[in-house]
């Protein structure tokens, strides 16, 4: 996807600006990113723009539980940086695979999150007078989820087709209509919010 998003960038840019292309002005959201150096010297702020914005899971537990299986924990995700722009198409990656020495391993924790009103305004600073105007509400639109294990699982995605309100879950050639409620229920990989 973040190929995709480049490479179509890349070649719509408009000849006059050289920089602006349709795909900045709809995925590109910018963060404020804070760098703790030390006590003495204090923090490093910087400002960093992004197409799609990964997200870290926590890590998967060590133990199992008392029923001998491994407990896959649920949780809200949290913002490590500061959102001080957001786009109008709102892609957010969850980091779930990471590489060890000799294989990749796929972090199972399924992350809570709404189908419709996703907000986001107590991640985002505002001045005064600009909070109305703010959009910082987004809904879902696309779910994208990984099933299986690293390298021999399969994808399927889950997309609302919006003049009708309805979710349907497609893979391969497979597309069945299904609830909104079963979006939520899965290991999503990638979101897309509008």
């Amino acid at each position: 996807m973040s190929w995709l998003l480049n490479t179509l960038h890349t070649d719509l840019k408009s000849s006059r600006t050289k920089t602006s292309s349709i795909i900045h002005q709809c995925f590109q959201g910018e963060l404020e990113v804070v760098k703790e150096i030390n006590a003495k010297d204090g923090a490093e702020t910087s400002r960093m723009l992004f197409l799609m914005l990964g997200l870290d899971l926590p890590p998967p537990p060590l133990f199992k539980d008392v029923m001998e299986k491994n407990i896959i924990p649920q949780c809200v995700l949290v913002m490590r940086y500061r959102v001080t722009r957001l786009p109008q198409y709102l892609i957010l990656h969850m980091r779930r695979f990471t590489k060890n020495n000799f294989f990749v391993e796929k972090n199972p924790t399924v992350v809570n999150f709404p189908v419709k009103n996703l907000e986001l305004k107590d991640y985002i600073p505002s001045k005064e007078g600009e909070e109305e105007r703010v959009r910082s509400k987004y809904d879902l639109i696309a779910n994208i989820v990984h099933d299986g294990k690293p390298g021999e699982g399969a994808y399927r995605v889950f997309v609302q087709r919006k003049s009708e309100e309805l979710w349907y879950e497609m893979q391969d050639l497979h597309v069945a209509e299904t609830l909104p409620q079963m979006v939520a229920l899965s290991e999503a990989y990638m979101q897309i919010d509008i």
